[in-house]
């Protein structure tokens, strides 16, 4: 039986400061490979979000990558292993809610990103500063979806759509709101993935409040400097940020490496 390396991706692996990834952390990762260890990819980011990485991590052969907040998994050949849908009927009451309060929001699905609706500029650049890259505008009309992104001036405007929508759960980035199939978490991904590639031992690393139950539900749940209070929290221990190499640096103190 392997051991099993999960890695959130942004602010965990890659910075958002140079929107890059370090060469300790590549090394890192490609030691933990030839060592027998199963290395994960576990992110809220969609296949397409993945499209302007750096080479380096784009093209490193994760054995699974845990996608849209662990609604999608994929095999290293980017296969779908696991997939799961939001209800259409959660689906016409985010679609309502936004058409109600002029919302901007997006959807994706096995095929891609899109707008819903046309969005605004600010909006637009928004999307682009963290993933370089944007959704195309395609309004929704019944499609599969499996992640949704509401854009909010109103930070409040979270409880609405927490009592509106049915059947979901919900991650609170104060002015967006994630949206996923009620029993979507990375910790049920990377429970999938424990049971299917046979780990022994689970190693979760993170730094967002999405990343909480991955963490609590880790036999070693680690949490970057820069990570969120809440999730510092839970931890089993903070190690250094992302601009430091935390991951290469905990690896290579714990002989991991």
């Amino acid at each position: 039986m392997a051991v099993g390396y999960f890695f959130d991706l942004d602010g965990t692996l890659y910075t958002h400061r140079t929107h890059d990834v370090s060469s300790n952390t590549i090394k890192a990762l490609n030691i933990l490979k030839e060592k027998g260890n199963r290395v994960f990819l576990a992110t809220s980011r969609t296949m397409a979000e993945l499209d302007h990485l750096p080479s380096s991590l784009r093209q490193f052969p994760f054995d699974g990558r845990i996608l849209e907040g662990g609604a999608r998994i994929l095999d290293k050949e980017g296969n779908d292993l696991f997939k799961v849908k939001i209800p259409s009927s959660s689906m016409k009451q985010i679609q309502d809610l936004c058409q109600r309060h002029g919302w901007i929001w997006r959807y994706s699905n096995s095929f891609g990103n899109f707008w819903a609706v046309l969005p605004t500029v600010s909006a637009h650049h928004a999307y682009f500063k963290l993933y370089l890259c944007a959704p195309t505008y395609t309004p929704y009309t019944n499609q599969e979806v499996l992640n949704v992104l509401i854009f909010l001036n109103d930070p409040s405007n979270v409880e609405m759509i927490k009592k509106g929508v049915k059947d979901c759960s919900f991650v609170d980035f104060r002015h967006a709101v994630e949206i996923r199939e009620k029993s979507v978490d990375k910790i049920n991904g990377v429970n999938w993935c424990k049971k299917a590639f046979d780990l022994s031992e689970i190693y979760c690393f993170g730094d967002g409040e999405n990343d909480i139950d991955m963490l609590k539900g880790a036999d070693h749940g680690l949490c970057m400097g820069n990570g969120h209070p809440r999730l510092k929290a839970v931890a089993d221990e903070v190690i250094k940020s992302v601009d430091q190499d935390g991951v290469y640096q905990y690896l290579k103190m714990n002989q991991l490496i």
